[in-house]
């Protein structure tokens, strides 16, 4: 009978024990579905877009990682030349992601006509031709200067769209 009582405390201290092992906050992770495994890695990445006319563009990056839904590149830079302006696009870290390419970590923008831009953050969409960031930047053409806190460029028309904006302008005169 002794036997019983302790063989039933056992299978009591069990279930008890899974029970408390389930409830930990870590033991959901064990059952995750979506893990993000490399399926490829590139190192010393140089990358050309080439039309039958001409190299439009030149991608470098020092390092790049190939996940199923995305692309992840250290030290990235971009060059793009569209039409009469060169497009140069660079960060720390690049995720590359259908359509949009973030830019992540001292994200920066220039062209050939002088417009800068710096922010923690750009988003850049593929097909509209559209730089996007909802952090704060700094944009700078020669000597003027403005800072806000989102902005939206425009690469075809050459528009920009941005809120809470304080501007330098430098006026000369004559």
């Amino acid at each position: 009978m002794a036997l019983r009582v302790f063989y039933f405390g056992i299978a009591i201290f069990s279930v008890a024990m899974v029970i408390l092992a389930v409830q930990t906050p870590y033991f959901g992770d064990f059952f995750k579905e979506e893990l993000d495994i490399a399926s490829l890695e590139m190192e010393k990445i140089i990358d050309y877009e080439v039309t039958p006319a001409k190299i439009t563009s030149k991608y470098e990056a020092k390092k790049g990682v190939r996940y199923s839904n995305k692309d992840e590149f250290i030290n990235f830079v971009g060059h793009t030349i569209d039409d009469d302006v060169n497009h140069t696009m660079s960060s720390n870290i690049a995720v590359l992601q259908g359509d949009e390419v973030w830019f992540i970590d001292d994200a920066r923008y220039s062209s050939s006509d002088a417009f800068n831009y710096i922010s923690d953050e750009i988003v850049y969409n593929r097909v509209t031709k559209i730089v996007t960031s909802n952090k704060p930047f700094t944009l700078w053409q020669y000597e003027n200067n403005v800072t806000g806190l989102t902005i939206k460029h425009d690469l075809k028309t050459k528009q920009t769209f941005a809120t809470g904006v304080h501007g330098w302008y430098n006026l000369q005169e004559k």
